[in-house]
């Protein structure tokens, strides 16, 4: 347990002024998950500390002062990927430029490349974890976006010894809110195993900003090349990543027909709540999620359905 000093050196910043350094933390490098949840347990009120991309500049900037901060990078049974029959499991330390290094992955989610390309930039990336962009909770992240729409399940262990597997889908409680408790912590991820077809799409203001609008979707064509399932999720239009399931059931009821995803897509003008903002208004964003929505079936669903032929990820942002 290392002590870390206030802001200033110990000196007091004048009341105008805004601190930019965090305050005064007890700092810990737990070595197993047990370690780590019973170091919470005890404290006052402590965070668990993942790649540190979204909690140290809040820490910086005072919106977040714990009183203890727990490193969960010296567990190495948080990181690494692994694949079975059924499923691949991420650990929750993984880290973002992890994900696309491993080939395996990329094949199970075809527009994987895309999308943590669009994750911040390559700093971030190598610092960044998946457990720790999900627990962040940021409804305009790309990465609970898409294992929303890949049908992902979480595993959470809690200080008790007990763990509890939560799928993706009821893991999000608004903005900035998720559903672990106050002795839990996020061990790893698990992506089933299926044969997809994906189209990513979203919109920035810069090329290293969160999105304003975005879609990812995932479709799994039959061995004759007939739409078996679809998954489509908006992101940044609502308080977490949003299911869609209206324009799920308008494609698969026109069969994936070309033709059909424009009015598909309609739909999501009615379906997202997004919020104004001092230089975007939610009307003009509810307009970007018709787009977005549309150029992500494009990207998932083949031109004709009477082939299998390869899945190809609308890269464009």
């Amino acid at each position: 347990m290392t002590p870390c000093g206030p802001v200033g050196y110990g000196q007091t910043l004048p009341p105008n002024l805004q601190p930019v350094k965090p305050a005064a933390f007890k700092y810990h490098r737990p070595g197993s998950v047990a370690e780590a949840l019973a170091m919470k347990a005890a404290a006052e009120d402590a965070r668990f500390l993942a790649g540190g991309q979204s909690l140290v500049p809040m820490m910086s900037l005072r919106l977040a002062a714990p009183s203890d901060l727990i490193d969960l990078n010296t567990v190495e049974e948080l990181a690494g990927i692994s694949h079975s029959a059924s499923h691949v499991r991420i650990g929750a330390m993984t880290r973002q430029v992890d994900l696309v290094n491993d080939e395996a992955l990329r094949r199970q989610i075809p527009a994987l490349n895309a999308i943590v390309d669009s994750v911040g930039h390559p700093g971030t990336r190598t610092r960044g974890t998946i457990g720790g962009s999900l627990c962040h909770a940021d409804p305009s992240a790309e990465l609970p976006a898409l294992l929303l729409a890949v049908d992902a399940e979480v595993v959470i262990a809690s200080s008790d010894g007990q763990t509890r597997t939560v799928p993706v889908r009821d893991f999000f409680g608004g903005y900035f809110e998720t559903t672990i408790g106050p002795n839990e912590v996020l061990t790893e991820i698990r992506v089933p195993v299926a044969s997809r077809r994906m189209g990513f799409h979203e919109v920035t203001l810069r090329s290293d900003e969160f999105a304003i609008a975005g879609a990812i979707a995932s479709a799994h064509l039959d061995t004759s090349g007939t739409l078996d399932s679809l998954r489509v999720v908006a992101f940044a239009l609502s308080d977490r990543p949003q299911r869609l399931p209206e324009v799920e059931t308008s494609v698969m009821n026109a069969a994936g027909h070309p033709d059909s995803l424009r009015a598909a897509a309609q739909l999501t003008e009615q379906l997202v709540s997004p919020t104004d903002e001092p230089h975007l208004s939610a009307n003009y964003r509810r307009q970007l999620s018709v787009v977005v929505v549309r150029r992500a079936l494009e990207g998932a669903l083949p031109t004709t359905l009477t082939t299998t032929e390869p899945a190809t990820t609308d890269e464009s942002r």
